[in-house]
């Protein structure tokens, strides 16, 4: 089973969190400037 990626996008700042492999629980992976989102998305 995969996993999901979760954005909390803001004007400012965007947060990024993942699932555990089951889909169960959601821990936080990143906070980034979302000027710098796409980038970092391509890069994970």
């Amino acid at each position: 089973m995969g996993r999901i990626l979760a954005i909390d996008y803001g004007t400012k700042r965007t947060g990024i969190a993942v699932t555990d492999p089951l889909q169960i629980i959601a821990t936080p992976l990143d906070v980034v400037e979302t000027g710098n989102l796409i980038s970092f998305l391509k890069n994970i």
